[in-house]
């Protein structure tokens, strides 16, 4: 019974680091909607803290400054705007969440190429750093996105293998 149990435990303690390695494919196609992000600006409606909008402003254009691309893909500017933003006590902590819309727009002719919505949220025990809890949230998915490589957080790999 304790030998089972024991390697049970070796088995989990071995496999939840290995979860998290990714391996990439020997022969990966080009992605259509892969572009070259040169400049990104947030916009937002009055109602929403001007606090979230700079921060998310912030965070995208670090994201867009750490990328190199290696290979010539169409150059695009981003235009971030925030929607809604809205704030709900809960028993203990509050949810903030917001709506966000992404659109892709070509540097060569003007004209949007791509667009995209989305909603995302966070709970908080204490919401003096909502905004910029937020505002990160929201540069981690666009960054995901459009494969920009700004400081994401830390995967169990990098954490025990730095």
């Amino acid at each position: 019974m304790f030998r089972r149990l024991l390697r049970f435990c070796l088995i989990a303690l071995t496999a939840l680091p290995l979860m998290s390695f990714r391996l990439e494919q020997a022969n990966t196609v080009q992605e259509k909607l892969l572009y070259d992000v040169r400049g990104a600006f947030v916009t937002a409606r009055p109602d929403v803290p001007k606090g979230l909008v700079i921060a998310t402003d912030m965070l995208v254009d670090e994201a867009i400054r750490a990328t190199v691309r290696s290979i010539a893909l169409p150059r695009t500017i981003i235009s971030v705007r925030i929607d809604e933003m809205s704030h709900m006590p809960m028993l203990i902590g509050s949810r903030h969440e917001a709506k966000v819309t992404v659109q892709a727009i070509s540097v060569n002719s003007g004209e949007p190429i791509a667009r995209g919505t989305f909603k995302t949220s966070i709970y908080l025990l204490d919401g003096d750093t909502a905004d910029r809890d937020l505002a990160e949230k929201i540069a981690d998915r666009i960054s995901s996105e459009f494969r920009l490589d700004g400081q994401r957080r830390p995967t169990m790999a990098t954490a025990l293998f730095p």
